[in-house]
């Protein structure tokens, strides 16, 4: 138990002594009472100045996450070892197509341990291997469409397999312009467009099967003909590869580059769904419903004031997700982070009032990054 400010009262906290009508034995709101927004208001209304609130409750919700969290990023990153050291341009690439179905299959194990936890995971990114963290995240956002889609194991195992592999081609370009610290020339524009090519033709001298060839040729066409590097459109593009055409899009957006800004989670998913003459509805609709209204990562203001970041969504109510409160009414932030699920009844009168813009987005992510540890 602590004593704080009532200026630092967030929904969610749980009272640990009991709030009394003033000058009166009238209990208002009793010890152990979980506190709603409206009932924040009415403490303040009455002058009080500081509660008790009890942190037991909040920890027996974070303790769960706090066992799996270590576990899925110690998966996490090993998967993104091992892609390095399979297709490392150094080597030689003599990887086989079951070696790469079993990182698939790990992958699609984390996926079923707990989707939410894994998203938060990949909002962490790696600046000094972006191309095997991309191939990664990409292939974690592709499997959990294709389980929206009802894909069966064995064609989530090909999908993740296809995905973990879309940018090989990538490796056959001179590793100063994929990894050039600022804009390409046209000729290096060029060269990039290429790499679909090459990879098709790794992948088919390696004895990869025709779908997974497909999905490396074919990532970035689009769905209205404008993509590359055939122009193909609608359906002359395999379904497989409409589903990399918008994870490949989406992780780039939210991804450092040295020569482009980093959006927010909502800015990539508003792209994609501005230019959605370019992707398979289907397919769009598909990733909407694993992103959500406000994906998991966004950084969100609440109607009382409060800053907070979405950490879980749900399909049922994607405009009140789960989310973890790290600055106060006064933006300051808090000691210990507050959970708070929008969902809930008793946070009616709580709801998100707007997102942050990616220049507010980073200062906040660098203020709330040392409070975070052992939560996503």
């Amino acid at each position: 138990m602590k004593r704080i400010k009532t200026s630092q009262l967030t929904p969610g906290m749980w009272l640990a002594e009991d709030i009394f009508l003033p000058n009166t034995t009238v209990t208002l709101i009793g010890a152990g009472t979980e506190l709603t927004l409206e009932m924040i208001r009415r403490i303040e209304s009455l002058g009080i100045e500081t509660v008790r609130i009890d942190e037991a409750e909040e920890e027996k919700k974070d303790e769960k996450e706090r066992q799996l969290l270590p576990i899925l990023a110690e998966k996490h990153e090993r998967v993104i070892s091992a892609v390095e050291e399979l297709i490392d341009p150094s080597a030689d690439q003599s990887f086989e197509e079951e070696t790469v179905r079993n990182l698939a299959d790990d992958l699609l194990s984390q996926v079923e341990m707990d989707p939410s936890l894994l998203l938060n995971l990949t909002h962490i990114k790696a600046y000094d291997n972006y191309l095997f963290s991309h191939s990664v995240n990409v292939a974690i956002l592709t499997l959990m469409v294709g389980e929206v889609l009802g894909y069966t194991k064995l064609e989530l195992q090909e999908l993740g397999t296809a995905a973990l592999l879309h940018d090989l081609g990538m490796l056959s370009i001179p590793q100063e312009i994929w990894q050039k610290p600022g804009p390409l020339s046209p000729a290096e524009q060029e060269e990039i467009r290429k790499h679909p090519v090459y990879g098709e033709e790794l992948l088919r001298n390696k004895g990869f099967p025709e779908e997974v060839l497909k999905v490396a040729r074919e990532h970035h066409e689009r769905y209205d003909g404008s993509g590359y590097p055939d122009g193909k459109r609608e359906k002359e593009i395999s379904f497989k590869a409409r589903i990399l055409a918008v994870t490949d899009v989406y992780d780039a957006c939210i991804s450092y580059r040295p020569y482009r800004e980093q959006m927010t989670p909502q800015e990539a998913l508003a792209q994609l769904l501005a230019e959605k003459e370019k992707y398979d509805l289907v397919v769009l609709n598909a990733f909407v419903s694993v992103m959500a209204i406000y994906p998991i990562g966004s950084l969100v203001v609440l109607n009382s004031g409060e800053v907070a970041k979405v950490i879980r969504v749900s399909k049922n109510n994607p405009f009140r997700p789960e989310v973890r409160i790290y600055l106060d009414r006064a933006g300051n932030i808090l000691e210990q982070p507050l959970r708070v699920n929008l969902a809930d009844e008793k946070n009616h009168t709580l709801y998100i009032d707007k997102t942050l813009p990616a220049e507010e987005h980073k200062k906040i992510q660098v203020l709330i990054a040392g409070h975070s540890q052992g939560t996503p």
